[in-house]
């Protein structure tokens, strides 16, 4: 008997209600950055109702006296203060979705939109940061000194900000962000004394576990600097001959401020913490007779960085990438 296919296929185009698509309700995940830079801050907060300028102030040092003192009373020595003065900036964003959206989305896009809003805020205090160390960066900017970044490079800096008696970011240690493309040329580094020669005599267990003072993140330790990655770095030039600058920072470098109940949310890693954003209803209302906004989402924080020394306490090292 011979073989007779069914009449009726998914193929068959007279049959025009078959479902051609199911909808995935659930969004891809996404390629998010790292927020590393508020980390290398130190942070403080200016009240509420005392105006927008924050100042500090810092005491000038007494040089040495080696000269032996006469037997009269001297001169008193005057006091001298510096001081350094920042003014906190608002940032703020919002997107609103209409009720109808609401109402036939096949996904929760409320809450979507929010989760976007707040990767851009978190991506936006980490960048003003960023500007912040980059301002100064014609005072602060070294080449590598090799080819490529490496330990002698974290070695270096460390000894130019030991020297200016700029103390470590905390623990003995010196706190660094480098792009991925850095992180591979330096933990391919394996000169005498490199990164690959310090794990032989180090603490491996920096590289394997991170560091919990540091958070989580960190990449490696050598010359006295952690490291943590992260993309949102600044870079010059165009491929193939692109720089990518790599910070590291001692105590005292930067202030960060917030308003005080108005700061941003410090979040690192925007796939495990979520930035405060703000969930409006809609409906009928006097600027929305008919209720066509559905819902709205925002975010506003108060906030600036500054460099608080002139003696920069920072350093910024500008590497080629061998990947690029």
């Amino acid at each position: 008997m011979t073989y007779t296919p069914p009449s009726n296929a998914t193929t068959t185009a007279s049959l025009a209600h078959l479902a051609t698509v199911w909808y995935n309700r659930r969004a891809l995940d996404q390629l998010k950055q790292m927020f590393r830079f508020l980390p290398l801050t130190e942070p403080d907060i200016i009240p509420q109702r005392v105006g927008k300028t924050v100042q500090w102030f810092r005491y000038t040092l007494f040089v040495a006296n080696p000269n032996p003192s006469a037997e009269a009373v001297g001169a008193g020595l005057p006091l001298t203060t510096t001081t350094v003065s920042a003014t906190v900036s608002q940032y703020s964003d919002f997107a609103t979705i209409s009720t109808l959206l609401e109402e036939t989305a096949i996904d929760p896009i409320t809450q979507n939109a929010a989760e976007q809003l707040g990767y851009r805020a978190g991506l936006s205090v980490d960048t003003v940061t960023r500007n912040e160390f980059d301002a100064n960066v014609a005072s602060v900017q070294l080449n590598t000194v090799g080819a490529y970044f490496g330990a002698a490079d974290a070695r270096r800096v460390v000894a130019i900000l030991s020297t200016a008696n700029v103390l470590p970011k905390q623990d003995d240690e010196y706190w660094g962000v480098i792009h991925p493309y850095v992180v591979y040329d330096l933990q391919a580094d394996n000169t005498a004394g490199g990164f690959i020669d310090y794990l032989r005599w180090g603490k491996p267990e920096l590289i394997e576990k991170g560091y919990e003072k540091m958070g989580s993140g960190v990449v490696g330790s050598t010359g006295g600097c952690l490291f943590k990655k992260s993309t949102n770095v600044t870079t010059s030039g165009t491929a193939p001959n692109v720089l990518y600058y790599t910070y590291i920072t001692g105590k005292g470098a930067v202030g960060s401020v917030d308003l005080a109940g108005s700061g941003p949310t410090r979040v690192e890693d925007p796939k495990s913490e979520s930035f405060k954003i703000n969930t409006i209803r809609g409906g009928p209302q006097i600027a929305d007779p008919e209720g066509n906004i559905g819902s709205a989402v925002s975010y506003r924080f108060v906030y600036v960085a500054k460099t608080l020394d002139t003696t920069y306490r920072y350093r910024i090292v500008l590497a080629d990438a061998s990947l690029v």
